[in-house]
Parts: structure tokens; sequence; C-alpha cells
């Protein structure tokens, strides 16, 4: 090639060259390694500790996350640690004045991690003794909600000496740690001796058992360090009796609730009831809820003494009012669960039930009539089922996979407030028997004499049928709809037929909850056979 031709083509080779992208050489594979501790002082499981003054050096800049809810010291301090991070050192300086003699945890958690990546130093612990040893017993554990048997991250546990009754009300522990999302737990470095053991969801983290609303588990007897502490049972207890609420929610209507039922209890009326025209008084099924039903709608207000054992509650209840002049302007009106020309489903097993809002003063039943398809039907019976006419039974023979219509004409019902019912078309579908399937519980109970409750729920806890035993005893439910459930049962020691919690001053735990261990899955046209031996562990 001639030096005329070289030179223009050297030329073109530069500029192609200089308008290449430019592209930086990779960093090589992501740090997945969480920082390693290069250096402590005191070191790590140090004895004889006098300071106040804490460092840990890390291989790497680190820094900190969620400290609030991850750093736990055991035993517990009055004062907060003081926690810095510099580039790769976390210093930790401590207000209290230590025990004497004793093993201290800090727990981080997962609350140290690099800076660049986030790799977290997970369950890192640094430990250092006030006396010449380290505790090293440990007592492992599990809390579970006694009600559905669920855990939760972040319960406390806490340990004491002693065997006063008042020891988590009033003192802070002797030694401290938190569940793991699946509820275990484990108390480390643990001098040894029995101890008095908590579980506590502790709303305000102050290590006490000193509000109500908090959950709280124990467990009857000491626990031996080294040894587990078994499966606590956390429950809330009953509140002491108190108000609630007490409010006019709408017109006609006063609802009074309190926190624990009203066993023996007396209202004393201060307002004039004949002016008001008071309807009924009426509790709620476990008597913890009083509603008032009342006539005129234009009263301002209504006035009792409720007394319950020695205590007066004097109520004063503003009444949710309808002026005379506005009266044909009210929007209130009489209605049932059912939305006219809206289709439902209906169990061929149970009779149609309908929920009046109101209680009904006055009603013609004849004037009710029932369409299979668009054919009459004939013996259909229209019942209340109870003092306030509020609950409506309507029976008549039904088939598989047919259409029922249900005709109320307008003003068939007038409730007390002197509202009438629209016209009502109710229109209701129902299944085939092969839609549906069964189930055939085999139960074998290890110990008797209190009632059982049998429930079948899914897993919102929602209750699809339920029934009381003694003993061993073999159940059939039917005309079970298609889907997913679980067997709950109760052992129901006061025998009232519900759930009750436990109290703690009173030594009384939870009453105990069993599953069954698998879900149960119903199919339509489908029959689900189930053997289920229980054994109660009290």
């Amino acid at each position: 090639m001639s030096n005329r031709l070289l030179f223009p083509f050297l030329a073109s080779l530069l500029i192609i060259s200089s308008c290449a992208i430019q592209v930086a050489p990779t960093g090589g594979a992501k740090d997945v390694k969480p920082p390693v501790v290069k250096k402590s002082s005191p070191e790590n499981f140090s004895t004889q500790f006098t300071g106040h003054d804490i460092s840990i050096t890390f291989d790497e800049y680190i820094t900190l996350k969620e400290l609030s809810t991850q750093f736990v010291v055991s035993p517990p301090l009055r004062h907060q640690p003081d926690t810095k991070v510099k580039k790769k050192t976390l210093s930790i300086h401590l207000e209290d004045t230590l025990l004497k003699n004793t093993t201290y945890t800090m727990n981080f958690g997962n609350a140290i991690t690099d800076i660049r990546e986030g790799n977290a130093v997970e369950g890192f612990q640094y430990v250092f003794s006030t006396g010449d040893v380290i505790d090293s017993l440990k007592i492992p554990g599990k809390v579970e909600n006694a009600f559905d048997k669920k855990t939760e991250k972040g319960i406390y546990i806490m340990l004491y000496h002693g065997t006063d009754d008042s020891l988590p009300l009033k003192t802070l522990p002797d030694y401290f740690a938190k569940t793991a999302e699946d509820g275990s737990f484990e108390v480390k470095n643990v001098a040894p001796g029995s101890y008095k053991i908590f579980a506590l969801k502790d709303n305000n983290s102050n290590y006490l058992f000193d509000n109500s609303d908090e959950p709280i588990a124990f467990r009857s007897e000491p626990v031996e360090a080294g040894k587990s502490a078994g499966s606590l049972s956390l429950f809330k207890e009953i509140r002491s009796q108190q108000m609630l609420k007490a409010s006019s929610d709408e017109p006609g209507k006063i609802t009074v609730a309190y926190a624990m039922p009203l066993d023996h209890s007396k209202i004393v009326f201060l307002s004039d009831t004949a002016a008001i025209q008071l309807y009924a008084t009426v509790y709620s099924e476990k008597r913890d809820t009083i509603t008032f039903w009342y006539k005129n709608i234009q009263s301002d207000s209504l006035n009792f003494i409720l007394e319950r054992d020695l205590v007066r509650d004097t109520v004063n209840i503003r009444l949710k009012r309808v002026e005379p002049r506005f009266r044909s302007r009210y929007d209130g009106a009489l209605l049932t669960q059912y939305k006219s020309k809206t289709e439902n489903d209906l169990n061929l097993q149970k009779p149609l039930q309908l929920f009046f809002n109101h209680p009904i003063d006055s009603f013609d039943l004849s004037k009710i009539s029932v369409k299979e398809d668009s054919i009459l039907v004939k013996n259909v019976k229209s019942f209340f089922t109870d003092s306030l006419n509020r609950n409506l039974t309507i029976d008549f023979p039904r088939k598989e996979k047919t259409m029922y219509t249900v005709d109320i004409p307008a003003k068939t019902f007038r409730d007390i407030l002197e509202l009438r019912n629209d016209t009502l078309e109710l229109l209701f579908h129902t299944k085939s028997v092969s839609d549906y399937g069964t189930m055939e519980i085999k139960l074998q109970l290890s110990s008797s004499g209190n009632n059982f409750i049998v429930q079948l729920i899914d897993d919102k806890e929602n209750v699809y049928r339920q029934s009381i035993v003694q003993s061993d005893t073999t159940i059939n439910y039917n005309y079970l709809e298609p889907k997913i459930y679980r067997l709950k049962l109760i052992e129901d020691e006061n025998n009232n037929t519900i759930w009750d919690p436990g109290n703690y001053l009173h030594h009384k735990q939870p009453e105990q909850v069993f599953y069954y261990q698998e879900s149960l899955t119903v199919r339509a046209n489908w029959d689900v056979d189930v053997s289920w031996g229980v054994e109660s562990s009290q």
C-alpha cells in the first residue's frame, strides 16, 4: 500500500476508535457476606466486667437498622444503652449500675448490617459477666395464642426469681428474650435455679404487666433452668367491669355496652318512660349489652341508674331526635337483610330466615306468598321466633335446583316507629343435593365430665357448624358448601358453651383449644370421614 493511501486509512481508524462507547469494568460478584467481628473491647464473653463502655469493630462499614425493635438486653436495664456507629465500629455506652455476679446478654437480632448491600449479622449477641463465670443454661419454649394457636414475633419472655404473684406487675424480670416468627424462644445465659416464666405482649414496652389490654401467658409451675418451658398460651384477660358505650344509635334505639356480663343488675329509670314510650329493654345473649327500644322519636333524653353489685352507674343519653315538622322527611326504613329482586342462595335443609332492623309492632303474615318458578306454593308457614318480632321464619317445601320467589306486599309490616315495608320481591335459588358435601366425625376424648364445643370453621375462625358433646361420639354434618374447613374443639371447663380466657392473679389458665391437624376439603357430592382423638393436657 502506498503512503498516499495509508495515511487516510490510519486516520479513519483513529476516528472510529475515538467514537467507540466507553464501558466501565464490572465489579465482580455481588457481596452477600455479612460483616465479621474483628475485635471487641472488652472481649465477647468477658468476666469481671466493671466498665460502662463497649466497642465492637467489624471488617467493613456497618449501620444499624430497626434497632428499637431488634436490640434486647437481658436482664433488662432501666436505661436503654446509647449506641453509635462510626465507620466499622459499634460503640455502646451503659448508663446503669450493673448487678453483681450477673451475666448480661445483648441481643442485636438482625440490626447490624453492612452499609452497602444490607447483609445482616443474624442473631448477633454480645455477652459479659460482672462475676467470675458466664452463665450458660438455656430455657427454650414456644408461645401460641390461646384461642386460635397462632404465633407472633416479638412477644416478650420474662423470667423471675421468687414466687410472689406481683412480680410481673411491679418488678423488672431477671431474664428476658423475644419470640421468633414461629413463636419459639430461647432465654440464654441463665443461672441455675427455678424461675417463674411469663410471656407478655408488652404494648408500652416497660417490661410490666400493668395494662389489662396486654395479652399474657404464664406457666402455673416454675421452670428449671436448662429445661424446656413447653408451650405457653397467650390470652387477654377479661377487663374489669366498666361501661364501654352508651349512645343513641338511631331514633328509637339506645345501646349500652359493658366490658363483662351484667349477671346481677337492676335498672332504675329517672326519665318518664311513658313519655318516651319505652317499648322493650333487651339484654344480649352474653348479657354484656342492653338495648332499649322506644317509640317516641321526638323525645330528648333517657336517664337511668344501673345498679350492679355495689356500684351505681348514672347514665344520661341524648337521644337522636326527629322533629315533628320533619317527620315526613325522616329517611328511616323498615328493612330485612335481603334486597328486593336480588337472587340469593336458599339452603335445602333450613327454612328461610328474615331479620328486620326494628321490632315489628303489627303485621299480617297471611299476605306473604311463595312461588315455585311461577306456581303458587301451598303449605307456607310464617312465624316470628322472638319476643320483639324481629326474626321471621318462612318455611315451605323446597326442591333441588329450583327458583323461589317470596312476595311481601307493601305495608305488610309496621315497626314500632310506624315505618312500613316497601313491596318486596325476594328471589332464592336452591342447589342440587349433589352440589353439597357431607362430613362424619368420629370423636374420641381422653377425658369427660365437661362440655366440649366442636366447631367446623374456616381459616378466619368463622363458625359454620357447632356441636356440644360430653364424651366419645359421632357427629354428622350434611349439606356442607364445598370449601376448605378446619375442625376445632374447646374444652368448656365451666360449661357455659363459649371459650373463656384465663386470669393470672386467679391462677386460671385459658380453656384449652385443639385443632385437627389437617385442613378438610369438602367437595360437591363427596363424603369426608374424620377420626379424631383428642388428648387433654390438663
